[in-house]
């Protein structure tokens, strides 16, 4: 498809390009069983030393690579074509800090419940999962506890970064609580091999409570070992291997983050078609717990999958459209039921006067006798309606002499003289204009 520049980690200073394209893509299981693939997939090579990890994007929207090619998300086509249930997944990072190296899981169409503790934040899914963070706290082997957050922030839970991105001051408390040290050419806190030693020694625990706001509402507690935090890097960030601790300072509010440090204790589970993302505390025992898989289904069950997105949830119409709905329907239903009772009556008319004019003229007494009153018609029916029919103009005469005697009311000689129509005045003709324009 070309070179494009990456959108990914784009407010954390990552940059650089990729070489997109087509290919076959699925899971590797080495042939022990018959897994699924994708034909003709998008995918991007790096061509950048910013991203040394490669990403599986699970997100339910088409990438945005130009304005004309919009290929499908990994997880929409997995849906189409039938491999999956739904628009949804389950995630844990995996832990190897932890007894003996517990390894990530990944579950599409569902979530492990047995990998999740009971008590799960709700928050709404959209492009960037935003929550409250309202309290960090450290809490160490000796009953010290230190509080690291003076106020609540809203921070992204970001998978592109491996890192805490916090405010300057709370960066600060971290430093002072922990003994570490700030690295300005890197823009990274390390330590000193003496306190790497002691955090290990007293093993600090960090709370973070988060909800769904800044303050107050429904929040949950998730607890970090400093295990977690116990990294270290190599080039290109130092020259030679460093322990360092996963914090950096934001420059403004658009970069507070808990990267993948902080989701090494974290289950997570989305469904993109109802609009919800489910944070909970990690489980971890030895040996593991058996897998309990939850199928999360469609929302919609009644969806075909067929070529191109997948089909949303129809959103349900306003109080306002329904009554038009209602409204515009009735008048169509009397329109309906008025033009019938129109055409059923017009038919009957033209059936009663066709029977009428059928009719022998002998033994007609007076013209009235065919009046519409008159004609044999079903009880209660009313025939004084009068046809349809081209207008008839009639030419001007004055009042004959019989019909001048009628309106003086001498009603003896009605019908002694002819009343004659005058003939019509000759016709006038106008003469045609002279000169242009006139």
């Amino acid at each position: 498809m070309g070179i494009y520049r990456i959108g990914i980690g784009r407010d954390y200073g990552l940059t650089g390009n990729a070489v997109y394209g087509y290919d076959t893509i699925g899971p590797s299981t080495s042939g022990a069983i018959d897994v699924s693939t994708l034909e003709k997939h998008a995918i991007a090579a790096y061509a950048t030393p910013d991203f040394w990890l490669g990403q599986l994007g699970l997100s339910m929207f088409a990438l945005n690579i130009s304005d004309t090619n919009q290929p499908h998300s990994f997880l929409s086509r997995l849906k189409e074509e039938g491999y999956i249930p739904s628009l949804s997944f389950g995630y844990q990072a995996g832990a190897p800090y932890r007894f003996t190296k517990v390894p990530g899981s990944l579950i599409l169409g569902g979530y492990d419940r047995a990998r999740r503790s009971n008590d799960t934040l709700l928050v709404p899914s959209t492009e960037d999962t935003i929550i409250g963070l309202q309290s960090v706290t450290a809490a160490f082997k000796n009953g010290t506890v230190a509080d690291l957050l003076n106020t609540g922030i809203l921070a992204v839970l970001e998978t592109s970064v491996p890192e805490l991105w916090l405010p300057p001051s709370v960066c600060d408390s971290f430093a002072s609580a922990l003994d570490l040290t700030y690295h300005e050419a890197s823009d990274r806190y390390v330590l000193t091999d003496t306190v790497h030693r002691r955090l290990q020694d007293t093993s600090p625990s960090f709370n973070f409570i988060i909800g769904t706001s800044i303050s107050g509402r429904k929040t949950i507690t998730i607890e970090i070992p400093y295990a977690a935090f116990d990294l270290q890097a190599k080039y290109p960030i130092f020259a030679s291997t460093t322990n360092y601790f996963p914090l950096r300072r934001a420059a403004n509010e658009s970069q507070y983050a808990l990267g993948r440090a902080f989701l090494q204790e974290v289950y997570m589970s989305v469904d993109w078609e109802r609009d919800v993302f489910n944070i909970s505390q990690a489980l971890f025992s030895s040996p593991p717990p058996a897998p309990d898989i939850i199928v999360i289904e469609p929302k919609n069950k009644t969806l075909i999958s067929l070529p191109g997105p997948t089909p949303r949830e129809p959103q349900k119409l306003a109080a306002g459209a329904i009554a038009g709905i209602v409204i515009g329907s009735l008048l169509f239903f009397v329109f309906l039921v008025g033009g019938a009772w129109w055409l059923s009556r017009r038919r009957k008319l033209a059936k009663y006067a066709a029977e009428a004019q059928a009719l022998p003229l002998e033994g007609r007494k007076d013209p009235n006798d065919f009046a519409p009153e008159t004609v044999d018609k079903p009880p209660g029916e009313r025939l004084d309606v009068e046809l349809e029919g081209q207008p008839v103009g009639e030419m001007y005469a004055p009042h004959g002499e019989s019909e001048i005697q009628h309106l003086a009311g001498n009603e003896s000689d009605i019908g002694t003289k002819e009343v004659i129509e005058l003939d019509s005045p000759q016709p006038i003709y106008e003469l045609p204009t002279s000169g242009p324009g006139r």
